[in-house]
């Protein structure tokens, strides 16, 4: 599987994973209010309530969550964005809770300990400004109730069933808070898991942009890159660099005799065989096809250049290449600049494939300065 196709897939999975806590989210809130419809039949039994109040309440919980359940289903919440969906649906749980206790004020403080808990399975996925902005609005909203209907705002305490159903709904408040915060906690390490998968990705992603595939050489996007920062610090007055193109000799005729596969090994064997001899601070990268480009910082001299040169020239020479077809023999024609004063990466360049033409046009299996 290529690096391409491994992030591609790692991002497929945070995406699934992030649908489906969305959609855990439509299950938990839809069980809220489950719950409090069933508390609110107990006191519609008791005669506390209207009788209709509870089918009212759960069916409209019910239909809010099926509204938003199914924009998560269709994506719509990455559309509208994480903190607006969860704003829309935290405000619209409020409005349900709080129009109720404006039709039943007598059960009105219970409400408004729903309301809280709302708010704060809301704050879990939200940023704080989103999380100020709703919690403000529902404030008003609560201040503005309070103000209307006063004094009739309680709790149904008339008989002992009636104070048995409040405490038992302020319990299960406590219960959904502490669902809520083992819940929140699952979500914060489910993000840290994410973020690391997300950079492992980038990674990839990174090193699929600067690799050779074929040589795992750094690409000739990654080392240019790496030839410009050089320059400008030897324009700078930093170390000196030196470059070296590098181009396997009659590779055209290793493909045409022992085939493509073979003219891969090659390849392969050659950037194994060169990175083997580099100093630390060299660098070897696949310049395109058959060429290479070798970056020799610390190299201001000619001579030490060439000399370096040289040594890649021999181990590739030496390499036993019978191991990749019977009878092959592998030699290289190498270019050779030394950075001057003033010159862009381009000149550099361009002095080092003419010193390559005179390596080739020479015999080829050579190494000439520019």
């Amino acid at each position: 599987m290529t690096a391409a196709a491994r992030a591609g897939g790692a991002a497929g999975q945070a995406a699934g994973r992030r649908r489906w806590v969305a959609l855990r989210t439509q299950w938990l809130v839809l069980a809220f209010y489950a719950l409090d419809a069933g508390l609110m039949a107990g006191f519609a039994v008791l005669g506390s309530v209207p009788a209709a109040l509870p089918w009212a309440f759960g069916l409209g919980g019910a239909a809010l969550t099926l509204l938003f359940a199914t924009a998560v289903g269709l994506g719509l919440h990455r559309r509208l964005g994480a903190a607006r969906f969860t704003s829309a649906q935290l405000l619209s749980a409020c409005a349900l809770m709080l129009g109720t206790a404006a039709l039943v004020p007598q059960m009105g403080l219970l409400l408004f300990m729903t309301t809280l808990v709302a708010v704060a399975t809301a704050a879990v996925q939200m940023p704080r400004r989103h999380v100020l902005a709703a919690t403000l609005s529902v404030g008003l909203c609560a201040v503005l109730l309070v103000l209307v209907h006063g004094p009739a705002l309680g709790l149904p305490l008339a008989d002992r069933w009636e104070r048995l159903l409040s405490g038992l709904w302020f319990g299960i408040v406590l219960a959904k808070i502490a669902v809520i915060n083992l819940i929140g906690s699952a979500l914060r390490q489910a993000l840290v898991d994410s973020n690391r998968r997300l950079g492992e990705a980038l990674e990839q992603l990174r090193e699929l942009s600067e690799r050779d595939e074929l040589t795992g050489l750094a690409n000739r996007r990654a080392v240019m890159a790496q030839l410009e920062q050089a320059v400008a610090r030897c324009a700078g007055g930093g170390a000196p660099l030196a470059v070296a193109l590098l181009d396997v000799d009659h590779f055209k005729r290793v493909n045409d005799t022992h085939g493509h596969a073979a003219g891969d090994a090659v390849l392969r064997a050659f950037a194994d065989a060169v990175t083997a001899r580099l100093r630390s601070s060299d660098c070897v990268a696949r310049y395109g096809g058959e060429e290479f480009l070798l970056l020799l910082p610390g190299c201001g001299e000619p001579a030490a250049a060439a000399q370096a040169a040289e040594r890649a020239r021999l181990v590739v020479e030496g390499h036993g290449w019978d191991a990749v077809a019977g009878g092959l023999r592998i030699t290289v024609s190498i270019g050779v600049a030394v950075c001057q004063p003033g010159e862009t990466a381009a000149a550099l360049l361009q002095r080092a494939d003419a010193a390559l033409y005179r390596a080739k046009a020479g015999g080829r299996n050579r190494v000439c300065t520019g």
